[in-house]
C-alpha cells in the first residue's frame, strides 16, 4: 500500500496468504526464487526483466508533461579476461593431470565458449543489452506518448552519459527505442569527464574494500557447500587441491564467470553444475558486498549515498526548469552505473531500500537481482493539471515504486512540492565526503558497473 493510500482487499489478501507460508521460505526467501531461475543467481549481472505491470492511472485532468529518468546501462560483457580466465586456469592444470570428471570438462568447454566471445568486447554492450535499453525507450514511449508528441511545445531531450562505451550505446539505444514512435523530437547528447560530477561520482572506496571483502569471504563461507563441487569436477579431489588451495575461492571463481552468461548470445549455462544452496550462498556473498559498499549498509553509514547528492541536485534543477513556463524539456536522460542508481535509490529509501541492514544479513531482506540487474532504471514522471498543480509517480524497473517515509497524494502519486522538499532535505543530510575526481574510473571501486 502506498502511503496515505488505501488498503484494497487484494492486499488484504495478499497479506494473509503469505502469512501462511512456512517460516523456512520467509527465513531465506531469495533461495526458492533461485531454484525457480537460476539465472537471477547473478546478482547485479543479471540480465534487465520485463514486468508485466499494471499502471494507475493518473487522477482525472493530470496528463504527463516531463520525465526525469536514470539508467544503469544494459546487459554487457565482463570488464575484464580475469572474470573468466581465473577459472580456466585450474581446469586446464587438473585436464593435464588428468582428473577432471566429464562434467568438469563440459564446464572448462563452457568458459571457453564464454572467453571466445569475450575477445574485443570485454566491457562492451551486448545485443542483449541493446535490447533491453531500446525496449525500455519504447516502452517510455508508449506509456507516456502526449510527453513526446511535441504537441504541447515540448520537443527537447537531453541526454547525459556516462562515456564508457556501454554507457554510450545504452543511451543510443534507449533512444532509438523513443525515436521509433515519433519523429519530431530534438536530442541533445552529452558526456565527458565533468559530467561524471553527478552522473556517476567516483567515491574513494579504498577504506571499505578490505572490510567489504572481508565481509562476503564469511557470508559465502558460511552459506556455501563445497565438498560436493570438488567431487563433480575432480576424480581426485585430493590431487586436485594441490593447485586448488581454497575450494570456495575456485567456486567463486566460475560462479562469477557464469554470472554474465544470460548477457550473452552464447549462453553457456555454467549455473547448472551448482546446486541451489551453493548458488544461494555465492550469490549472497556478492549481493552484500555490494550492499555494503553502495548501499545504506549499517557498517559504511552515509558514505556511499555522498555520491547521489550531486545527482539529486541535478534532477531537482532540471526539473524545476521544465516546469517553468515556456520551457520546451521533454525528458532529461541520465545514463550510468549501479554505482551510480544504487547509491540514489538507497538515498532517498524507495522502497526495497528503506531500512538500514547489517551488509552480512543484507542477503536476507535486499536482492540484488530485483534492485540492480543490467538496464535498472528510475523514472521519475511528471503530471499536470489545468490548473497547473504537479503530481510525480515515481516508477522503478518499470515498477510503480514509491518512498516508504513519504506520504503519497493519492495512490503512487506525489506532490511535487512534497517529493521537491523531501530530496533536498534527503541530499542536505547527507554529509560530505572524499569524493575522487579523476578520469571517470567506475572500475577503480572495485565493483564493475
Amino acid at each position: 500500500m502506498y502511503p496515505g493510500g488505501k488498503t484494497s482487499i487484494i492486499s488484504i489478501a495478499i497479506f494473509l496468504i503469505s502469512s501462511l507460508l512456512p517460516s523456512t521460505a520467509s527465513a531465506q526467501p531469495f533461495k526458492v526464487e533461485l531454484a525457480a531461475n537460476p539465472e537471477k543467481a547473478g546478482g547485479v549481472f543479471s540480465s534487465y526483466i520485463v514486468p508485466e505491470e499494471a499502471f494507475t492511472k493518473a487522477p482525472k485532468g493530470y496528463k504527463p508533461f516531463y520525465i526525469s529518468h536514470y539508467g544503469r546501462h544494459g546487459s554487457r560483457y565482463h570488464t575484464g579476461s580475469a572474470l573468466v580466465g581465473s577459472a580456466i586456469g585450474p581446469l586446464m592444470k587438473a585436464d593435464s593431470a588428468g582428473i577432471l570428471t566429464e562434467e568438469g570438462r563440459i564446464v572448462a568447454r563452457q568458459l571457453d565458449t564464454l572467453m571466445a566471445e569475450h575477445e574485443g568486447m570485454f566491457g562492451m554492450l551486448t545485443d542483449k543489452g541493446a535490447s533491453e535499453l531500446r525496449g525500455i525507450g519504447g516502452r517510455m514511449y508508449a506509456r507516456y506518448p502526449s510527453v513526446f508528441n511535441d504537441k504541447g511545445g515540448r520537443d527537447e531531450v537531453e541526454c547525459v552519459s556516462s562515456y564508457w562505451p556501454r554507457c554510450l550505446m545504452s543511451m543510443a539505444n534507449l533512444c532509438t527505442g523513443i525515436q521509433e514512435y515519433t519523429e519530431g523530437l530534438r536530442f541533445t547528447y552529452k558526456t565527458g569527464p565533468k559530467y561524471l560530477d553527478y552522473i556517476s561520482m567516483n567515491l574513494d572506496t579504498r577504506s571499505l574494500s578490505p572490510k567489504s571483502r572481508k565481509m562476503s569471504e564469511k557470508v559465502r563461507k558460511d552459506n556455501t557447500p563445497q565438498e560436493r563441487f570438488l567431487c563433480a569436477m575432480f576424480t581426485d579431489t585430493s590431487k586436485a587441491r594441490e593447485f586448488i588451495p581454497d575450494v570456495l575461492a575456485f567456486m567463486d571463481d566460475i560462479y562469477t564467470a557464469g554470472c554474465i552468461s544470460s548477457n550473452t548470445d552464447s549462453k553457456p549455462d555454467i549455473f547448472s553444475h551448482f546446486t541451489t544452496d551453493e548458488l544461494y550462498g555465492l550469490w549472497a556473498a556478492k549481493s552484500d558486498r555490494i550492499y555494503y559498499t553502495f548501499g545504506i549498509s549499517q557498517e559504511a553509514g552515509d558514505y556511499s549515498s555522498s555520491i547521489a547528492k550531486p545527482l539529486i541536485a541535478d534532477i531537482v534543477s532540471k526539473a524545476d526548469a521544465a516546469m517553468e513556463p515556456g520551457s520546451k524539456k521533454a525528458a532529461d536522460l541520465r545514463f550510468g552505473h549501479d554505482v551510480g542508481l544504487l547509491p540514489l535509490i538507497g538515498a532517498i529509501r524507495i522502497k526495497g531500500m528503506e531500512t538500514r541492514l547489517k551488509s552480512s544479513e543484507a542477503h536476507k531482506k535486499f536482492s540484488s537481482f530485483e534492485m540492480m540487474p543490467m538496464a535498472s532504471n528510475l523514472q521519475m514522471v511528471f503530471f499536470r493539471n489545468r490548473k497547473g498543480n504537479v503530481l510525480v509517480k515515481l516508477v522503478y524497473n518499470e515498477k510503480e515504486t514509491y518512498i516508504p517515509a513519504l506520504k503519497c497524494a493519492t495512490g503512487p502519486f506525489y506532490r511535487w512540492e512534497d517529493l521537491r522538499e523531501y530530496l533536498i532535505k534527503t541530499a542536505a543530510a547527507i554529509p560530505d565526503e572524499s569524493l575522487v575526481k579523476d578520469n571517470g574510473g567506475v572500475e577503480r571501486t572495485g565493483i564493475n558497473g
